[in-house]
Formats: C-alpha cells, structure tokens, sequence
C-alpha cells in the first residue's frame, strides 16, 4: 500500500512506497489513526521532522480521508528509523474550542454543522477560522435535539454528540476544489434484520472467522442519570432521566452540569423548557458514554466470501455469530484495523461496543 505525501495547499510532494510497518485504524467513535515506521531518510526526516506541520497523508487509492501528523519520533539503534503517529482530519477541530456557552436546538446534523460553522468556518473572530474549511452536503439525519456546549473542545463535543445518535463525522479533502469538507454520516444496515441489502454475516461455521474474543462489561453501566444545572441548595434544577427504572435494574450516575446556563453567550435567556432539554440531552451524553460493552474482536479471513472494501466498511452494521457461546448481535463495525507489513497484511475487526482501555476509564472519571 503506498501512501500519497501532500501539503495543506493541496499539492501532492511526495510517495513513501518503502517502510517497515503501515498500520490504519479506522473508528467510527472518535478519530481514526494512522501509524507507520520507516527509516530516517534524508526524505522522510524533511517529511516528518522538519516539516511535520505541512504533511497530510493518504492512501494511495483512497485521497479523500486524510491523516495529519500528531507525533513523531526518531529512534537511532542499530538502524535510524521515525515512527510517525498520525490522526485523521477531524482532528483539526481539536484546535478549537466552544466558545463560551453555545446551544442549538434541530436535527441532530444540523446541531453538528452549526457548532462546526460557528467555531471553525464563520467565527465571530476571523482569527479562529480553518482556511479551506466548509460544510458538505446533508444527509438528512433529521432526529431532534437541544445540544449545549461551552468552553470544550469543538472535536470532543461532536464525538459525544455522535456517539449518543449512532451517527459519526469526517473532515475529507476534495483536492480538486482544495477545500476541507465537514460531513456527517452513518454506515449501512447489512445485517439479516433487513431486506434491502446484501447480508454480511461472520461466524466460524462459514469458514470467515480466524478467532474470536467476545467481552461482556458491566463495570461502567449507568442507566439512570440525575442531573443539576444552574443554581444553589434547594434553588438548583435537578432531572432524573430514566426514573422509571427500578429495583436491581437500576444503575444510577450523577452529573454536575453547572456549566449549563440559562443566559447564553449573546446575554439571551433560554426558555426553561428548553433549558430542561440540554440538561436531557447533557444527561443521556453521560448515559452513552457508560453503556454495558458488549464487544466481539474477531480476526476475519480476509480472503473469505465478504472483502473489507466492497461488502462491507468500517461503521456497517452486520451480524455476527458464536454457536458455541450462544451469541448473536446485529452491530457496527467500531474499527477497521489494517497492518501493512514485509510479512504481508492483516486485518482486524472490532463489532459492537470498543472495550475501554484504562486510560479512557481514568478520563471519563475525571469528566464526570
């Protein structure tokens, strides 16, 4: 697999065809992630050393998902090599923040639009704007919500929206026109529940399954969120979403939304009926990021009757099978993971829920 070279006006400086290891992530719950390792030419360290900010990198045969360069790091052992770690262009809206307290209420895609726009496109201070950056075309996610942000990362709050509507978002290049386009967009039904599509279905009886490990964690299950905004003592407003669960089915989660406001960041006041609506949706944000993991990291045969590519993507929802453990879930591919190697490639799935890592756990604590 060769990787394209460009530079942020577009132009394509060069092709790195020679590394040790190539490998791509492609998530559909936060940025995707390239990786890759080569030796520390006179070439590759002007590429990402030297020059690491003005470097976009993309597959070859795959130009409009970008990866910019987060980190690099040049080893000198036996022999000079640069591990380069990369994330996809989506990361740029890590640059910015929410500017003070900021609502929206509509369609869950145009809440995603309007905080790009207004953050990232059309700032009140030109300063904060990404050249080259626009909006593209809607796709017409048209489910309703009240979403409030302030003082956050602009990424971040996409991400946490997106993960509460099953829904994700992309920055891709349209090197042609030289612009960044905003998108959202969802992956396809091809699961055995539908009739519209092709079904994709992985189990070891259709000899497409190398190995599977299935999780199942309920150490982070919430499902019922008590909330408090604005005020003090017995003036604070407080809500309970999801009260109507009891007895041992119940597993409650505090949140402090204090940040949330009635007056807005133009000095309006919001409605309290409306105010009532982003603590809901604050609420049922915390609910999503502690839902119960169930997870399957399977290894696919890659050279099975459904190719990674053309049947199916990373963010389609398939059906997924384990006879012996009795396990059936209709569900998302969460990431795609393709290794690039001398000894050749692999490819590695995840369906379902990612398992948190330690670390994510640590930071979701200190949000909370």
């Amino acid at each position: 697999m060769d990787l394209y070279v460009f530079n942020f006006s577009f132009e394509r400086i060069g092709i790195i065809d020679n590394y040790q290891q190539l490998e791509i992530t492609i998530n559909y719950k936060k940025h995707s992630e390239l990786d890759l390792i080569v030796d520390a030419t006179s070439e590759n360290i002007d590429y990402f050393l030297n020059n690491s900010d003005d470097v976009i990198l993309t597959k070859a045969n795959d130009t409009s998902r970008g990866y910019i360069i987060d980190s690099a790091k040049y080893a000198d052992a036996s022999k000079s090599t640069i591990e380069v770690f990369c994330k996809s262009l989506g990361y740029l809206l890590n640059r910015r923040i929410i500017d003070g307290q900021q609502t929206y209420s509509g369609t869950v895609e145009d809440a995603l639009r309007y905080f790009v726009d207004k953050n990232a496109i059309n700032p009140s201070n030109p300063n904060r704007k990404i050249p080259n950056l626009i909006l593209g075309n809607k796709n017409g996610f048209t489910t309703s919500t009240t979403e409030a942000f302030s003082n956050k990362y602009l990424d971040e709050s996409l991400w946490e929206t997106c993960v509460k509507f099953d829904l994700a978002y992309d920055i891709l290049m349209d090197i042609a026109n030289k612009k960044f386009i905003f998108t959202v967009w969802q992956g396809v039904d091809r699961t055995t529940e539908q009739t519209i599509r092709d079904v994709v279905v992985f189990a070891k009886e259709f000899d497409n399954v190398l190995s599977q490990n299935y999780v199942d964690d309920k150490s982070d299950y919430r499902n019922v969120c008590i909330i408090a905004g604005e005020g003090e003592g017995t003036a604070r407003t407080y809500l309970i979403v999801n009260d109507s669960v009891t007895g041992l089915d119940r597993h409650e989660m505090f949140v402090d939304a204090r940040d949330l406001q009635t007056e807005n960041e133009d000095e309006t006041t919001i409605p309290q009926d409306q105010y009532e609506a982003m603590l809901r949706e604050r609420a049922n944000s915390k609910l999503a990021e502690n839902e119960r993991v169930r997870t399957f990291e399977t290894d696919v045969d890659y050279n099975s009757q459904f190719v990674y590519g053309v049947d199916y993507i990373c963010g389609d929802k398939v059906t997924i099978r384990n006879d012996e453990i009795g396990v059936v879930m209709h569900t998302r591919i969460v990431t795609a993971t393709e290794k690039y190697t001398k000894a050749g490639f692999e490819l590695n799935i995840e369906f379902g829920s990612n398992v948190p890592k330690l670390l994510d756990k640590i930071r979701k604590v200190v949000k909370n």
